[in-house]
């Protein structure tokens, strides 16, 4: 009999199946790339001990004329590899588990593009039949991609994303999120990493960034990935981050701002999106006042040193506002009433306090000169106030003077008054008082003078007479009664008129006893023309003729 041959070279051939999971695959350039294939073991009639399957990768070479077949990979014999991929691959996984995938080390930019698989097992002399598997190769890196909200409001909470494609999951890129520009203030991030599979045999890590959002900082972040060969990619995105007006000031543009001036003021904040209201409002006197100005400057005029000014800005997120700002009124110096001298046995310690804007220049004057070497000078400055110090020998009270100067003017006073400056002000007293006395006296006795000289005038005097001539008609009073029986032809208005006596004689005197006027009587009529009657209104002068010395001589007047 004929002994069965142990092996049947071509009973069940096909007894394996090479199952790739993708027909395309895609490669980094310089990177790995795996040919991802799973064993299929067929039923076998012949059931015996389990067997070793081999795994063979071949490509095509050549031209297209004489095309050749060579080998990439196989693991029955690893002579037969071409010399390109000596040492470049390798199986991925174990064969006894059913993976009979190959990873290729390294890249190149001349590997075939096209890939056979095939098994067998290890008592067979034919391959199974291949399975062609296309290769892509990558020669630009993709960067990493961030993706996510790129605006928020602060104080909100964001989470940014960032990917990147592979293709060799065995060496998968690192990745890292980084801050650029100055670090973050109170900014915690929580950073989470995922592998994704694609259905194109690819992979992708994706890598989460959580944290919140603060107007401080104007986030600027940087998606770094690090591929096998020290290949870096990065992608920076900046986030914008949306906020109500934030410090908001009040900022003095006037070089200056004296009393009672103007000053120009400016409202800075930040803000975004940017400020489309502003609103002004001061305190002063204790008064509040609203200004209709809506933009983001303002005069302000007739200004004080309690004047307080305050402005706030609006945006479409919300409204920040100012502290009350004082205005920095610069003013000449005020020398504090608080400011004394204190001396002691033999020591004064004077203090001189100085309110000014801006700061004074504060000297000394001792017994009205320069106080000497001897005197200790110090300067110290508090919320605005300067206090000037000075310590010395003192044996007795000098007058002591605080001085105090700036461009705005000057100011003194007089802190301790002298031995001499107390005698001096006691003479000035006296000398006062004496002068007073004297002109009171001096008024009295014109007062005295006056008045007896008026009552002499009374006595001796007597009123200017009415009637000249020498006549002895003189007026006592008014209205004049004039004791005449009937005066006729008076001569009123270019016509003459009868006038009848008028009441009693009690006013009218005439001691004249000679008929011929007095001597010079004639001369001093000119000088009584022009006396008026008081109750009448009319002027009234004498004729020229003399009726004689009878008192009932008749006496004729003319009305003017």
């Amino acid at each position: 009999t004929m002994k069965q041959p142990s092996f049947l070279p071509f009973a069940p051939l096909v007894v394996l199946l090479c199952l790739c999971l993708h027909s395309r695959v895609a490669a980094m350039h310089a990177d790995s790339v795996l040919l991802a294939c799973s064993l299929v073991m067929a039923p076998d009639p012949f059931q015996g001990p389990k067997k070793r399957v081999d795994v063979r990768l071949r490509f095509r070479d050549g031209s297209h004329l004489f095309p050749l077949r060579s080998t990439a990979f196989n693991s029955e014999s690893r002579d037969q590899v071409s010399r390109n991929f000596q040492g470049r691959t390798s199986l991925f996984g174990r064969i006894s588990d059913g993976d009979c995938s190959v990873q290729i080390e390294g890249v190149r930019a001349g590997d075939p593009k096209v890939f056979e698989v095939a098994l067998k097992k290890e008592d067979v002399l034919l391959w199974g039949k291949s399975r062609s598997i296309s290769l892509d190769i990558i020669e630009t890196l993709e960067p990493p991609v961030i993706s996510g909200a790129l605006s928020a409001t602060d104080g909100q909470l964001v989470t940014l994303n960032c990917s990147i494609s592979y293709y060799c999951p065995s060496r998968p890129p690192t990745m890292q999120w980084k801050w650029e520009g100055r670090a973050q203030l109170n900014i915690t991030a929580l950073e989470v990493v995922k592998v994704i599979t694609t259905d194109a045999q690819r992979w992708m890590l994706l890598s989460s960034l959580s944290f919140t959002v603060s107007h401080l900082v104007k986030p600027r972040v940087r998606c770094e990935v690090t591929h096998p060969g020290a290949k870096v990619l990065s992608t920076t995105k900046e986030l914008r981050v949306t906020f109500p007006p934030k410090d908001v000031k009040v900022q003095i543009e006037s070089l200056t701002v004296q009393q009672g001036g103007t000053a120009l003021l400016l409202c800075s904040c930040k803000a975004d999106p940017p400020v489309s209201d502003y609103r002004w409002s001061y305190t002063q006197h204790g008064h509040t006042v609203h200004l209709n100005s809506r933009t983001h400057f303002l005069r302000v005029y007739n200004v004080t040193r309690d004047m307080r000014v305050r402005c706030s800005a609006q945006n479409a997120i919300g409204r920040g506002e100012s502290q009350p700002t004082a205005l920095n009124v610069q003013y000449k110096p005020i020398v504090q009433l608080s400011s004394s001298c204190d001396v002691g046995a033999s020591e004064v310690l004077c203090r001189c306090s100085v309110d000014s804007n801006p700061k004074s220049a504060v000297t000394w004057s001792v017994n009205e000169t320069v106080p000497h070497q001897d005197y200790n000078m110090s300067t110290t400055s508090e919320s605005g106030m300067l206090t000037a110090s000075l310590r010395g020998r003192m044996d007795k009270p000098l007058r002591v003077i605080c001085f105090a100067f700036n461009a705005l003017g000057n100011d003194s006073l007089v802190l301790l008054q002298g031995d001499e400056g107390s005698e001096t002000a006691t003479l000035i007293w006296i000398i006062s008082l004496a002068a007073l006395v004297g002109l009171l006296i001096f008024l009295l006795a014109l007062l005295v003078f006056c008045c007896r000289k008026q009552a002499k005038k009374r006595v001796l005097s007597r009123t200017t007479a009415v009637y000249p001539m020498g006549l002895g008609i003189y007026q006592e009073s008014m209205p004049v009664y004039i004791n005449c029986t009937e005066v006729t032809h008076v001569y009123t208005n270019g016509s003459y008129q009868l006038v009848y006596q008028n009441c009693t004689p009690l006013f009218v005197h005439n001691e004249q006893l000679c008929p011929m006027g007095r001597r010079g009587g004639e001369r001093r009529r000119g000088r009584e023309d022009g006396r008026v009657d008081r109750q009448g209104g009319v002027r009234v002068r004498t004729t020229r003729e003399v009726q004689g010395a009878d008192p009932e001589t008749g006496i004729y007047l003319e009305v003017l």
